[in-house]
């Protein structure tokens, strides 16, 4: 008997050739996306493998008769196509890479090959209707609007063309700038005094768009503040735009009041001074952002970054590569609409899942190229991102050698072949390109690539040139806070409220009146970060460095001195702290932007 002869008093299904055919033909579009499309990702990756998992399950339906339609394979297909509507009308405008997108492909691949082989089983004459589908699939693939959920799509740049980013930028097509060294104002016999404007700028930074920014002192990212150890600095920050504002030197040690907590605000017309002490700070690479409470997201999104590099002696000593040779390197990832502004609209999907950009920045410049000697080279690399993870690597395979984290130089160099950050989080690292042919290139790539956000920049090599520069086998000591002086332990729970959405610590949103943790002065302390949310979280404690103590990012460079550290999944971080100097109340908090703007934060009280 075939496969569409039905047992005598058998129903059939209830389905009609022509919805039937609009099924086959809008299935067919959805995968033509993928396969002819541009933009595909490793949602599609996701897709395919669900779709073979769905197809297994469902063999038996496209077997049967009638019965069939309660078959495990249609009930299958039924929730599969539901998630697909939910994720295109919910959660596409701002997801990234979760349900959503996994289900609305894995919906997609099922409904196209079951579409398929029932085209081919019915009548040939069938066929046709499911290729036309995949053709104007893959003429669609880079419509915004019919894109699967991959965080902050944006506009199509407004070219006309088929472009693999919101910006329509092509890899690799502008130089690598250099952000300018900040000069200060005037100085002193112990003070380094410095003028930041905040202010909204007109740049380029898309081809042939202008783009309005908000800006310190007009550049995105905001130039350079370069200090000294034991050398206090004292920045002057006006708020020229039209809302409030406040300054967060991220990694700082210093009193509550310059800080730069969010609710601490500068108004418009207003100004601010912050003063950086730098003791008991070794040399590190630390950056500057707003921190603005329930808007930190948008701000930072907006250009409102830049780096602060401290120095010392003992750096200076260590014969790392400098001057042309020590590279700040500012990572972030940026959407746009059709005119050029940036998109920034998170829904409520995103902000469980963070704000992705669709085009990836180094230094304000999309995806750049960089003119490089065949010698060592230091690069001071922040993720400057909202929410999205970067795995770096070398497209030739060679060691990233890491040398430092945000807080500080390392006891000893780890070469690595891939580094993992979280948003927030820094690795000084060096790369030698002594052994690449000149004239040949090099690309750092990301190996957490969504949406075609993997080749970040491109490293062109010229010729051999001296090179004296060092990577010592010791770097700086590292004394472990010893288990035996804590004298307090705590957890925070991190989950999200189900009804509200909002992120909580120990079921508790962000309250700046009230405190969750009351340290003696002087004491050490181990806190550990239970993560029950199913997503993960950078926590970054203002004020304080901490040493990691157990948990799955503690290894490697993780386990020295740190002041973010990612906290996976349905998993746990503890880490060991201790509170020397500076009474007074400080925040700790998840650096996803969008997780500390829902609530995602805590405060502690130093007395």
């Amino acid at each position: 008997m075939s496969t569409h002869e039905h047992t005598a008093g058998a129903p059939r299904l209830n389905v009609s050739r022509w919805a039937y055919r609009l099924l086959m033909f809008a299935a067919a579009v959805q995968l033509g996306r993928a396969l002819l499309g541009v933009n595909v990702s490793a949602v599609a990756v996701c897709g395919v493998a669900a779709a073979v998992a769905a197809l297994a399950v469902s063999a038996s339906a496209l077997r049967r008769s009638g019965p069939a339609a309660w078959s495990p394979g249609t009930v299958a297909a039924a929730a599969l196509l539901g998630v697909h509507i939910w994720s295109l009308t919910v959660d596409a405008p701002g997801a990234s890479g979760t349900w959503g997108t996994v289900g609305s492909a894995a919906a997609v691949g099922y409904l196209a090959i079951s579409a398929y082989a029932a085209a081919v089983r019915r009548s040939a004459r069938w066929a046709p209707v499911f290729t036309a589908g995949i053709l104007v699939g893959g003429l669609l693939a880079p419509l915004p609007a019919l894109a699967w959920g991959t965080g902050g799509t944006g506009g199509t740049g407004g070219t006309g063309t088929t472009c693999a980013n919101s910006g329509c930028t092509t890899p690799f097509a502008v130089p690598l700038p250099i952000p300018q060294t900040l000069t200060p104002t005037s100085t002193d016999a112990t003070t380094d005094n410095y003028t930041l404007n905040e202010q909204q700028a007109n740049l380029s930074v898309i081809p042939g768009k202008t783009t309005p920014m908000w800006t310190y002192n007009g550049t995105w990212p905001g130039p350079v503040i370069k200090s000294t150890a034991g050398r206090q600095v004292k920045v002057h920050v006006v708020n020229n735009l039209g809302i409030s504002t406040t300054t967060h030197l991220h990694g700082a040690h210093v009193a509550p009041s310059s800080d730069g907590v969010p609710t601490d605000l500068v108004a418009p017309g207003q100004a601010r001074d912050y003063v950086y002490p730098n003791t008991g700070e070794s040399a590190r690479t630390q950056w500057y952002h707003d921190h603005s409470n329930d808007q930190t997201g948008k701000n930072v999104y907006m250009g409102l970054a830049g780096m602060y590099l401290i120095g010392d002696s003992q750096e200076q000593a260590l014969n790392l590569p400098s001057g042309a040779y020590d590279v700040p390197l500012v990572i972030q990832d940026r959407s746009f609409n059709a005119d050029g502004t940036l998109k920034y609209a998170p829904t409520d999907s995103d902000y469980r899942t963070g704000w992705m950009g669709d085009t990836l920045f180094v230094n304000g410049a999309p995806q750049p190229y960089y003119q490089v000697s065949a010698r060592k080279y230091r690069f001071r690399v922040l993720n400057g991102s909202n929410a999205r993870y970067y795995s770096f690597s070398l497209s030739n395979g060679a060691n990233l050698t890491q040398v430092g984290t945000e807080a500080g130089l390392l006891s000893k160099p780890y070469p690595q072949t891939s580094i993992k950050l979280a948003p927030g989080e820094r690795a000084d690292v060096v790369a030698d390109f002594s052994a690449v042919p000149a004239g040949s290139s090099v690309t750092l790539r990301n190996d957490q690539g969504w949406n075609g956000a993997t080749d970040i920049m491109r490293f062109d090599v010229g010729s051999k040139v001296t090179d004296t520069s060092t990577v010592p086998a010791t770097l700086r000591p590292f004394t472990p806070l010893a288990a035996s002086a804590v004298t307090t332990r705590r957890t925070f729970t991190i989950d999200q409220d189900r009804s509200s959405g909002m992120w909580t610590f120990n079921g508790q949103m962000y309250d700046p009146n009230r405190t969750d943790a009351t340290v003696p002065l002087g004491a050490t302390e181990e806190w550990t970060f239970d993560n029950r949310s199913g997503q993960d979280h950078p926590i970054h404690s203002h004020d304080i460095n901490f040493q990691a103590v157990s948990g799955t990012s503690t290894t490697g460079p993780n386990a020295e001195w740190k002041e973010t550290i990612n906290v996976p999944s349905w998993s746990s971080v503890t880490y060991r702290v201790s509170f020397p100097d500076y009474k007074g109340t400080y925040v700790f908090h998840c650096h996803i932007l969008e997780h500390e703007d829902h609530m995602l934060m805590g405060q502690f009280k130093v007395v």
